[in-house]
């Protein structure tokens, strides 16, 4: 079995193309042979299983309220597993910490079966935002180039600084024109991240602006099956190729625990009260 990888991808506010990364990311995970799941945590506005054209009958919150995990599972086309969340729930936009346990049960789950579990984190700094995130191995912070974009995203970082156990970010500039767009809107984080102390930051690429990505998602379709050659789909196979194909030793493997619930307890642990 390959050792277990726990990516989340946030951001500090919605709108900078997570779930449209976190879709084409599991796709490439499963065209590598290895067995994956989204974990869409995005309760506020649930996405993901629409970027594949699928309908939700049960989603995260059933599951918690009894519902068995695999009535809940979708499968997508090329083969991914898919835990939809509940968009516009309101019992579960703010957890219990009841409630969080019992999601951890079920994260524990997926983590037991499958070689990757991808998790699209709700944009922002609430306690189920850094929640979500804290979970990873890996976390992906994406941005645009925006001031306003890149403002929230050093805001966010310094949330997870204080309140959980990251230590690393990997970033991901979403939108470009060029890779020099990227690379500049990286500094400028970097820049705005000078100010209060944040994890690492480490610049993962970019995504550029490609009509193929509004294409892909008007006819709910992954963009990296629809338009492989485009040039969004290219950046996303060398994000994939760095996250997913490279030899890098991670903590968790042959652990018990599979990282997800030792990752939460620490979070926990560096939580202020």
């Amino acid at each position: 079995m390959s050792a277990l990888r726990v990516i989340s991808v946030t951001g500090g506010k919605g709108g900078v193309g997570k779930s449209h990364l976190v879709a084409n990311l599991g796709v490439l995970a499963v065209q590598r042979g290895l067995r994956t799941v989204i974990i869409d945590a995005d309760v506020g506005l649930a996405s993901v299983h629409v970027l594949f054209g699928l309908t939700a009958n049960l989603h995260v919150g059933d599951v918690l309220d009894g519902a068995a995990l695999d009535e809940a599972l979708l499968t997508t086309p090329e083969g991914l597993a898919l835990l939809p969340a509940a968009s516009g729930e309101r019992s579960l936009t703010h957890l219990e910490e009841g409630q969080r346990f019992a999601l951890r049960a079920v994260w524990e789950q997926l983590a037991e079966r499958f070689d990757v579990v991808l998790i699209d984190c709700p944009p922002g700094l609430s306690r189920d935002a850094l929640f979500s995130a804290a979970a990873a191995e890996r976390v992906v912070l994406v941005a645009t180039p925006e001031p306003t974009s890149l403002l929230d995203a050093a805001t966010l970082a310094h949330a997870l600084h204080q309140q959980t156990a990251i230590r690393s970010l990997d970033v991901v500039i979403n939108g470009t024109r060029s890779e020099r767009q990227g690379q500049l809107a990286y500094g400028k984080l970097q820049a705005c991240s000078s100010v209060a102390p944040t994890p690492k930051l480490s610049y993962l690429g970019s995504l550029p602006d490609d009509h193929n990505v509004r294409r892909a998602a008007a006819l709910s379709r992954p963009l990296v099956t629809l338009a492989a050659a485009s040039p969004a789909a290219r950046a996303i196979e060398r994000l994939a190729a760095l996250l997913l194909d490279g030899e890098r030793a991670l903590e968790n493997a042959g652990g018990s625990l599979l990282g997800i619930e030792r990752r939460l307890r620490e979070a926990d642990a560096r939580r202020p009260d």
